[in-house]
């Protein structure tokens, strides 16, 4: 809280002056002085208690590169209040400042805001009263995050759909993994194997059950995300990490459309799982993950991607990576175990401005054995790079 400097001194002064002068004019100023100052603690009173703001905003969910808007919308007496400021931090965006109006509503705009989790707060109201004798400010705390979510390319053809590149063009087919999971327990029905019968279930009821089994597909392909902090290039906004997120959500967004069930992992520390049936809830579970990642350091690339890995039993493996040769043995293992494997390079050198990296021997390692891969550099048409396998050939030579 701030005081205007002196203001109940100068009344006490003034009416202390008149007392010891004799005058009625200093009295009358000094007894108004006194008077406003009483009725600025009282306005403190009624204002500051009560106040809050409510952060929202405007778009539900926004995509990077366009503007950021929030609004925030201030409850309580502020209509007895001369000026209501509302001043926030969000986040790395750094403290902006709206005056409320007199619907209690105030907005932030801001231009082409990076990807990312952005947190809201922690801010203040800043309150004038009529008479202009107090402001105070009032703190607001940190509130609920916004999620910038990343831009979608739409591809309509893979570099993958045409096969890999070390058999003449002819993909080998891998038949889509199905299983049976318990499903429940029903009669037994005569003439069925007993090899299906659920014996606890049998005994507790005094009659034969069998299991009864469902089909349950499993995901048909998974996309890694290489997020280590070591191979990352270029400012926010336009990193190579942000190129990585584009290049996995256009991926993702792909696969949903062809109804291919996916597994999308992000390989943090603690690596995140996210399954993808379709283009609904699971979706946008996947953007916001994708909106929130950062670089980090350790990414434990090798372990998800190789033979005992977490992708280990995924039929078809596409790792989107600045370092191609970290799981040049994984893809290479994976391929010739008769799986599809891909990789995306994002070459990170054109993000911190430098000239292309050059061909690398585990590039033409992994082309040798039948690896399809693509290549992304900065200015790039992500549509034109993950949709065409010949320009990809071309550029390994």
């Amino acid at each position: 809280m701030i005081r205007r400097a002196g203001s109940g001194l100068l009344a006490a002064g003034v009416v202390g002056a008149a007392w010891l002068v004799g005058s009625t004019a200093l009295a009358i100023l000094g007894t108004g002085l006194c008077l406003a100052f009483v009725v600025a603690r009282a306005w403190l009173a009624l204002v500051t208690r009560g106040l809050s703001v409510e952060r929202r905003p405007l778009a539900a969910a926004p995509i990077e590169g366009e503007a950021l808007r929030l609004e925030a919308r201030v409850h309580g007496r502020r209509w007895l209040s001369a000026r209501v400021e509302w001043q926030d931090r969000l986040g790395l965006l750094g403290e902006r400042a709206a005056t409320v109006s007199g619907d209690g509503r105030a907005r932030v705009h801001v231009d082409a805001v990076p990807r990312g989790r952005y947190v809201l707060g922690p801010g203040r109201l800043v309150v004038d009263d009529p008479l202009g004798l107090k402001r105070v400010e009032l703190p607001v705390e940190a509130g609920a995050s916004v999620l910038v979510r990343p831009r979608v390319p739409e591809l309509q053809t893979l570099f993958t759909d045409t096969g890999a590149w070390g058999d003449g063009g002819r993909r080998a087919h891998v038949r889509r993994p199905s299983g049976l999971e318990p499903h429940g327990v029903r009669d037994y029905v005569e003439g069925e194997p007993l090899r299906g019968v659920h014996w606890p279930t049998s005994a507790r009821r005094g009659e034969l059950m069998v299991r009864e089994l469902e089909d349950a597909p499993r995901d048909s392909v998974a996309i890694v995300l290489d997020v280590d902090a070591s191979s990352q290039a270029g400012p926010r906004g336009s990193s190579s990490l942000d190129e990585s997120v584009r290049v996995v959500a256009g991926l993702a967004h792909a696969y949903a459309v062809r109804s291919r069930r996916a597994l999308v992992v992000l390989a943090t520390p603690a690596p995140v799982l996210l399954r993808l049936h379709g283009l609904g809830r699971d979706w946008e579970e996947v953007l916001d993950a994708l909106a929130a990642v950062e670089p980090v350091a350790g990414a434990p690339l090798v372990a998800l991607v190789g033979p005992r890995g977490l992708t280990a039993s995924v039929p078809e493996l596409v790792v989107v990576t600045a370092r191609p040769e970290a799981v040049a043995d994984a893809l290479v293992a994976h391929a010739s175990g008769g799986r599809t494997s891909a990789l995306v390079v994002v070459d990170a050198a054109t993000y911190a401005g430098r000239r292309p990296s050059d061909k690398s021997a585990a590039l033409l390692r992994l082309a040798g054995a039948g690896v399809a891969i693509a290549i992304v550099r900065r200015g790039d048409a992500l549509v034109e790079v993950l949709g065409s396998l010949q320009s990809r050939r071309a550029a390994l030579g």
